[in-house]
């Protein structure tokens, strides 16, 4: 049942026909179906019920050719984003020739291709001049899905069938007509009305993007279409070719740790990849990775290229390589995961948490190529931390369930750059938006107190790492439980994202719960509480890791972030060598330079 061991990317390209490629056509293409993906995520924002869509954007939107190659994808999450491609290619496998015009095909399992249950996809096939054309994709968290427990996050849970109802592909419209049984099934095990609304407008945007490739396709001819965006993945592939071919062959390993499985707070696990760079080709090899875990802090292969895929265009950005993302990016590309390792768990394990393990895959990453590419990588971002709630709002008697992602951590600095503050997740690059605080009570049971940024939390060094930020809020829902998704928590003894070329680590984080008795609790990186009406929590997520010495920081910085209050005095001295003078306004210039020396 577990995927193979071994995955790659698909071969993106493929020869044109006769048609004279026009590199001007090909550009308005490229950016109209890229336009396609972006309307289609704009709908389904606008036309969903759940925050988690809404607010927070945790959704994906993807147009992909009738072979299943991605072509352009709006990337709101963007480990969903790369979990969409491995999903479809089953999808294509599974059905062969029985797709038709009107189907609507609805897929979530991680044993088949999904990167986490709780993302649900829906994919249609798109029909044009009498055959398939082409797909549409729209994939998001689902604030339920089933499982033993509201929300589908649960650290207690052992196996696959505990977590969420597992989705194979299924076609819940055939032929443009619902399929009002399999409808009702999966409407059963969901506790949350308003997930099906949701579906629904999925269906709808991926209805909307099938129309409008449609019409490109009418006033482009399907053969100038093809060739062209053939053309265009065949392009991305070559310039990705002869960029890694820039690239000192040879082997890299770096390496990162995650504190806790959710059963044992402090047990560790490492994370593991040895780089083979030779010509135009790179392997990403995961096999040095711990073995599974017995919870939910497992890995799909297909969120592990995810992740793979994420810390690779951060690296082609860095080095100024744009290039629509699309199938051809990863043709060079080879992933390595060992089956019954934490990127590759046996059936049935729970996987969960693997989406949160991105962090862990990009460290390695850029800790193994830190040698070769130091202008390209950015030090450790301390991972990321966030809780989900699920309960009943006793405003409206009625269910609801969010994720409290206004939690946010710092990323690490790079050559040139400190890092950005409080961006967050490495799963979604700073896309997926933390909700707006008033929407958030609103739309949930809960008082937000405060959202700032955290002084102190960034990790010196030249270029610093990212701040961190502070939060309190309370809730007053009923029948309320969270759950905490992240890691990097201090009492746990997490180890903390690793600074780069003598730069600081990165912080840590921490949630202390203030229950309506006074009791105190420190919630770990992977439990599940109960949060009794009146429950206040404060939560400090620490800032990324530095990137170089610190005492070669420009001193006028340290000054600025000083007067701006976001960088103590103390901290100046101790870790910048700057000495700020009594007016604190001012640099003490003679003792900063002995200091310094």
């Amino acid at each position: 049942m577990s995927m193979s061991s071994t995955t790659s990317s698909s071969t993106a390209s493929s020869s044109t026909t006769g048609t004279r490629i026009d590199p001007i056509t090909a550009s308005v293409l490229q950016r109209r179906v890229d336009a396609i993906a972006k309307e289609m995520a704009g709908m389904l924002m606008r036309s969903s019920r759940s925050p988690i869509f809404n607010e927070i954007g945790d959704l994906v939107t993807v147009v992909f050719d009738k072979h299943g190659n991605t072509l352009a994808q709006a990337e709101f999450a963007a480990i969903i984003a790369f979990g969409a491609h491995p999903s479809l290619e089953f999808i294509i496998n599974y059905y062969g020739d029985d797709v038709h015009e009107g189907d609507v095909i609805i897929h979530n399992d991680v044993y088949s291709g999904g990167n986490q249950n709780a993302d649900t996809g829906i994919y249609v096939p798109v029909f044009a001049d009498g055959g398939l054309v082409g797909w549409m994709a729209a994939k998001g968290h689902m604030a339920d899905i089933g499982g033993m427990t509201a929300g589908g996050y649960d650290p207690n849970a052992k196996d696959i069938w505990q977590e969420a109802l597992r989705i194979p592909p299924v076609k819940i419209v055939h032929r443009g007509v619902l399929q009002r049984d399999v409808w009702d099934f999966i409407a059963a095990n969901i506790r949350m009305d308003f997930v099906m609304e949701d579906i629904k407008s999925m269906i709808g945007c991926c209805t909307v993007g099938g129309r409008r490739l449609v019409e490109v396709i009418d006033r482009y001819t399907l053969e100038t279409y093809e060739d062209h965006m053939n053309y265009i993945l065949e392009s991305s592939a070559r310039q990705v070719r002869a960029e890694v071919g820039r690239w000192a062959d040879g082997h890299y390993y770096g390496e990162s740790w995650m504190v806790s499985d959710g059963f044992d707070s402090t047990k560790k696990y490492k994370i593991a990849c040895e780089i083979e760079i030779k010509g135009e080709e790179i392997t990403f090899d995961f096999s040095g990775s711990d073995d599974q875990a017995p919870g939910i802090t497992n890995m799909p292969p297909a969120s592990a290229k995810g992740a793979v895929r994420i810390a690779f265009l951060m690296i082609m950005a860095a080095g100024g390589i744009n290039i629509p993302t699309n199938q051809g990016l990863f043709e060079p590309i080879k992933t390595v995961f060992r089956e019954g390792s934490l990127l590759n768990p046996r059936f049935p394990a729970a996987t969960v948490f693997g989406n949160q393990m991105c962090d862990e895959v990009v460290e390695c990453i850029m800790t193994a190529l830190s040698g070769i590419l130091p202008d390209r990588v950015t030090a450790g971002w301390n991972k990321y931390l966030c809780t989900s709630t699920h309960g009943v709002d006793p405003r409206t008697n009625e269910a609801f369930g969010t994720l409290t992602v206004f939690q946010r951590t710092g990323p690490g600095g790079m050559l040139g750059t400190d890092g950005w503050d409080a961006l967050g997740f490495t799963g979604t690059a700073g896309q997926m938006r933390a909700p707006d605080p008033e929407m958030f009570e609103l739309t949930s049971p809960h008082f937000l107190e405060y959202l700032e940024y955290l002084p102190d939390s960034a990790g010196a060094g030249e270029f610093r790492g990212g701040m961190g930020t502070r939060t309190a809020w309370s809730n007053y829902g009923e029948h309320q439980h969270g759950v905490t998704l992240g890691d990097n928590v201090r009492h746990e003894g997490a180890v903390p994202a690793q600074g780069l070329f003598g730069g600081a680590d990165s912080g840590l984080n921490e949630i202390t719960v203030t229950y309506p008795d006074g009791r105190e609790h420190l919630w770990g990186s992977k439990e599940i509480i109960e949060l009794p009406s009146g429950t206040r929590m404060e939560s400090i997520s620490g800032g990324g890791a530095g990137y170089g010495d610190p005492r070669k920081r420009a001193v006028a910085k340290v000054l600025a972030e000083v007067r701006d209050g976001v960088l103590s005095r103390e901290k100046a001295h101790d870790d910048y060598g700057v000495v700020i003078a009594d007016d604190g306004l001012s640099v003490d210039q003679v003792r900063t330079t002995a200091l310094r020396a």
